[in-house]
Formats: C-alpha cells, structure tokens, sequence
C-alpha cells in the first residue's frame, strides 16, 4: 500500500451567511486577440442568483473615447501575479460602469479554470454550503477493550483544527468524508432566519486502494455524492473550490468553477433528516450508487430526485409539485416493477396510475396507511371508498385533464385538499427511494 498523507486544503471562511470568498484581487490583463487592458480583477465566489464564480475587472481611462468595444466571444484574463498560469475564459458585457477616473466590467467565468494537473490525484476537496445541523459522526466518539477500558477514536481531521463532526461514506474503494466546520451558532441563527448560504462542511474523495485518479473520474463520485446528500438535504447542494492532492498531501491542482447545479438558498424541509437520525444517511448511500451506476437505472434516479427536491418549493401553488410527484413515482413505479420481472410493458400499460403505485409500494413493503386520519383527503378517500393512492390519481387526472362531466365540475380542488395530496405523495416519495436504495430500516417514520 502507499503511503498517503493527509491534504491541507484552504478553507472557504464567511463571517456572516452569504458573504463573497475572494479567490483573486490583484492586477490582471484582459485581453480580447486584439486588444490588451491592464487593470485589476476581483474574482470571487458570488452567491445570488446563485452559487457562482463571479468576475469583476476594474481600469483607468481618461474619458469615453478611451473605451474599447471587447469581442465577447473570446475574452480572457490573464493573472499577472500568478506564474505560469493559463489565461482564463470569461464573459464581461460591454456594459461600463463609469467612476472617477475609471471603468468597472462585470460577469463571470465562462468555463473552469484549473490551476495544476489534473491526473495522478491521491485525493480531492471540495466544500459545501447549507448542510448545516448534521454536525455528528456516523461511529462512537469511543471504544472499549475487553476489560471495558474506554479509547478515544482518532478521527480522520486533516485540518489543524479538529471537525465538528464527520460522516464516513463508502462504495466500491472510494471512500468519502463528510466533516463539519466548527461554526458558531450565531451564524446558523442568523441562516436560519435570513436565508442565504453558509459554508458548514469540507468533503473528501480518496480511494480506499490508495490507487490515483484524475479529476474527470474524481468527478463521476463527485457528481453522485452531490445528488445523494442533496436528496438527503431536501435542497440542493453544490461543489465549490475543487482542490487536489498528490500521495504526499501537497496540492497539484485548484479548480474555480461554476457549479453545474443551482445549488439553493437556506431552507428547512420537513421531509429530510434531522439531527437525531442523521448518521442513518451513510447506510443508504451504497444502494443508491449501486442504482446510479446501473445504465437503467441512472437516468431514473436523476429525475426522481430532481422532481423530489422541486416539486417541494411549491412557489406558486400545489399544482406543479403534485405533477411532478405523480410523474416521479409513475416512473420508479415501471423501472423497478419491470427491472425485477413484477410486470411486462404490456401488463404495466393497462394499469391504471393508482394501481402501478400500489403495487410499487406492496413490493416495496411500504404501508399504505393515512399520514393522517383526519385530513380532508382521508375523509374524501372513506366517503368514496378508496385509499390515499387513489385520491392523488384522482386530483393529478383533475390538474392536468378538462373537466368533461358534470360529476368532476361539482368537485372543488381547495388548498388544503392540495396540500395535503402533495403531502402524501411526496411522502410516498421518499419511501420508495429510500427503499430502492437499500435503506436497512424502516421507513414508516418518515
């Protein structure tokens, strides 16, 4: 086995919830193939709209004849304070904001910027932002000998200061620690209350085997871990500050990079972990990677978690979110029905949407019972003699088809009636992923 040490990395640092990380704020030169500005730029992780590596360049003129029309489709900046560097790819409108005696352009990276190699990676880094409240560790804080003898447990910390907490993932020799920061509770607080983002967590990928990787296989686990913790977060979550490591801990690489994902503002879902079952999230993630490097299944996982987490934000009513829920479960419901030889496409098509869900979830051993028995659905399902599963193909049908007969146009789709559909059906939801992913427990407390 190599011997591997533990990386440094920088960390992302905030005072206060949302405030800008600076990544560079020197002089700089922008440069379009014909013309070169000298100036200064500020590059920084910005976080509204969202998340994302922001650009502002700032030169001096004399007045507007000094101006120089850019080509915008090939424009970069050249780090001058930093050696042997590449130019980086950036799009800064031809909008000016005029001051005394200079000129200000803003925009954003237009693609990463590496720094460094990219192959031989004994590790990368990367941090989070609102994954606060899961700040405990997934094994005891100690251990006792035969003779009941109590050892503490030397964590994996490879930052001078030692992790709030550390959750420990594993799948097929990758191995992934998710630490918490030691933030003060003020500032969660002031999240909590504010919205915004807060960074609470550093992340790091390494392989069980000690054997090296580059950074487009560093970011296949990447990219999966993200989806995982983002299901369980119940909002999205994105990678920021991408670093990596040779086998002696020192850094070859730094990463700036726009996220992918449109990681999301400060929210409390109710339909996520909390703090007393949060080390439960590492037993579910082996059978979701299991799932997500399956080709039939990998597409499936991704639209079900993406129409999990938005059909939660609800922003304009129910509607949507009910849709969306309705088309998640409908297709979980084919892809493991049909996966595991329950049912042929011929039998699935004549099935109506309430029965391939029930089915779904007696397969699954998951209980079809009312979250509650005195909402207006559950009352509405005993009047009609039906259950909760038929009442959501029942509304879903009322959103998205014309009301054709007299019978429907009597009925009156109230708020609370949606609300309470979009509850049960999200709820299902959650069931029957964690289920798909193998969760060892039950999951009848959701």
């Amino acid at each position: 086995m190599v011997f591997t040490s533990q990386p440094q990395p920088k960390l992302l640092e905030q005072e206060f919830p949302s405030q800008p990380i600076p990544l560079y704020d020197d002089y700089a030169e922008l440069i379009d193939g014909e013309n070169t500005i000298r100036g200064e730029a500020l590059i920084q992780i910005s976080w509204y709209p969202f998340p994302c590596v922001s650009v502002k360049f700032v030169y001096y003129g004399k007045g507007l004849s000094d101006d120089i029309e850019l080509n915008l489709d090939n424009t970069e900046l050249k780090l001058t304070e930093i050696n042997l560097v590449p130019r980086m790819k950036v799009v800064l409108p031809n909008r000016v904001r005029y001051g005394t005696g200079k000129r200000e352009r803003f925009g954003y990276l237009k693609e990463p910027f590496i720094q460094g190699r990219t192959d031989s990676l004994s590790s990368v880094t990367f941090q989070i932002a609102n994954f606060f409240r899961f700040n405990i560790s997934n094994d005891y804080d100690f251990e006792y000998d035969e003779k009941g003898n109590e050892t503490e447990i030397e964590r994996e910390s490879w930052l001078p200061t030692c992790f709030h907490g550390e959750f420990i993932f594993e799948y097929d020799n990758w191995h992934i620690v998710l630490a918490a920061l030691d933030y003060p509770f003020e500032f969660q607080e002031r999240l909590e209350a504010e919205g915004g983002y807060g960074i609470a967590h550093i992340c790091k990928v390494k392989r069980s085997d000690d054997k090296t990787f580059d950074l487009n296989q560093g970011y296949e686990i990447i990219n999966a871990f993200i989806y995982y913790i983002s299901f369980v977060r119940g909002i999205w979550i994105a990678p920021l500050y991408v670093l990596g490591f040779d086998a002696k801990g020192d850094q070859i690489l730094e990463e700036w990079r726009t996220p992918t994902i449109k990681a999301d503002s400060w929210q409390s879902p109710d339909y996520s972990w909390n703090g007393d079952d949060s080390t439960e999230i590492v037993d579910a993630f082996p059978g979701f990677m299991k799932k997500w490097q399956d080709e039939t299944w990998q597409e499936v996982i991704q639209n079900s978690i993406q129409w999990y987490l938005e059909s939660y934000k609800h922003t304009n009513g129910y509607n949507t979110s009910i849709i969306l829920v309705h088309s998640a479960l409908e297709k979980l419901a084919w892809t493991y029905l049909n996966s595991n030889n329950y049912i042929s496409p011929e039998g699935f098509g004549k099935l109506t949407f309430d029965d391939k869900l029930r089915l779904l979830m007696k397969t699954l051993n998951i209980s079809l019972l009312p979250l509650n028995e005195n909402w207006e659905i559950t009352k509405l399902a005993k009047e009609r003699n039906k259950d909760n599963v038929s009442i959501i193909g029942y509304v879903r049908n009322l959103l998205i088809h014309p009301k054709i007969n007299q019978k429907e146009n009597n009925i009156k789709l109230t708020e609370i009636m949606m609300r309470e559909v979009f509850a049960v059906a999200h709820n299902y939801l959650l069931k029957c992923l964690l289920k798909i992913f193998d969760y060892p427990y039950k999951v009848d407390n959701f």
